[in-house]
């Protein structure tokens, strides 16, 4: 069952944003999987860096998937990068219906080597010409893929939001949306619990406009 384990949203946002290289990028990346009890989950960037057109990639996944997946020129059918980069929405893995061909083998596979088959791919659109896709899978039930889509998918856009400034912030782009304060976290994270924006400013010791004021900030950040 997918759920929030030994860390919760606003420690993975502080750790995102404390993240100093590529290598603690992936380490984040392999926390979110673990604290949501997820099969894995990935982070795919283009036009990013120095070398723009070398795609920025951080996964889960183990070597052998991805040489696998490089070998079978899965990219070519791949439905994550064939379509995510162009939507504006997350998008379930379900949408694909039932697949046929090549893409059925490469579902097949996929889940031979790990992947859940269940997953959800959040598009980002930078300012700069800059995208990413953040996906997660999961070997969920049914039952429970349902609750973890209503319940988390708030935590895994911001998640992906956050990470995605992060590696532009590492790889030398100069960003126009700052990180999340650490107020700000905490009033994002008493939010995506259920709280109120009175039951935050008890919690929190702010009166309700400041907790207003913190939530205003951080979605204009976060786009």
């Amino acid at each position: 069952m997918i759920e929030k384990q030994n860390s919760n949203l606003s420690t993975l946002l502080w750790n995102i944003s404390s993240a100093a290289d590529k290598a603690t990028i992936e380490e984040m990346i392999g926390d979110i999987a673990t604290s949501y009890g997820l099969t894995s989950a990935a982070y795919l960037g283009i036009g990013i860096g120095k070398t723009r057109n070398i795609p920025y990639l951080t996964v889960t996944y183990s070597s052998d998937w991805v040489e696998h997946y490089k070998r079978q020129r899965y990219f070519e059918v791949d439905p994550v990068v064939q379509q995510g980069f162009r939507r504006l929405l997350p998008s379930d893995w379900e949408e694909c219906g039932s697949p046929e061909g090549d893409l059925r083998r490469f579902f097949g596979e996929a889940s031979e080597f790990g992947l859940g088959p269940r997953g959800i791919t959040i598009p980002i659109h930078g300012r700069g010409g800059d995208r990413s896709l953040f996906t997660i899978t999961s070997d969920a039930s049914d039952h429970d893929w349902e609750h973890a889509r209503f319940e988390y998918m708030q935590d895994f856009q911001v998640l992906a939001v956050h990470l995605h400034e992060k590696v532009l912030q590492l790889e030398g782009h100069s960003l126009s949306v700052k990180m999340l304060s650490p107020r700000e976290l905490e009033c994002l994270q008493w939010v995506s619990e259920g709280k109120t924006t009175w039951e935050c400013a008890v919690i929190l010791d702010l009166s309700a406009h400041t907790v207003r004021c913190y939530l205003e900030r951080a979605r204009y950040k976060l786009g």
